[in-house]
């Protein structure tokens, strides 16, 4: 058993039973879940989101979270300077910095969703499943 970096967008697809969530299923077997701490704030806020766009009632919106926070991930305090080097380097969010900081101080393959996060990490020398 290994440790991955996992975002967002790729829990998010397993909770929401999108067309991505078998290949999450698949990558994340057998493997050991990391991710910036910040990762039950982005959860949250993709959930409300949902709830707003009336794509989810309070209801389902909640029990969406109730399931993630079952899933056991090992938040890591990302280095905050280097995801603000990152995030200028490659032109991005912070948030997606966070993702790739913590892959490049745990030396770990990051899994992503998000294309234009997978060639920034790519960029920054990290491996993407």
């Amino acid at each position: 058993m290994t440790d991955i970096v996992i975002d967002a967008s790729c829990i998010l697809e397993f909770l929401l039973n999108q067309q991505g969530k078998n290949l999450v299923v698949e990558k994340v077997s057998d493997n050991g879940l990391v991710s910036p701490a910040c990762l039950p704030y982005e959860v949250g806020n993709a959930v409300s989101k949902l709830i707003k766009r009336k794509l989810l009632s309070v209801f389902d919106g909640a029990a969406v979270y109730h399931e993630f926070a079952r899933i056991p991930i090992r938040l890591v305090e990302p280095d905050i300077t280097n995801a603000i080097v990152i995030a200028g380097e490659t032109e991005s969010y912070a948030y997606d910095a966070y993702y790739i900081s913590v892959a490049k101080q745990l030396s770990l393959p990051l899994f992503s969703m998000d294309s234009g996060m997978q060639t920034n990490a790519v960029k920054q020398g990290v491996v993407c499943l």
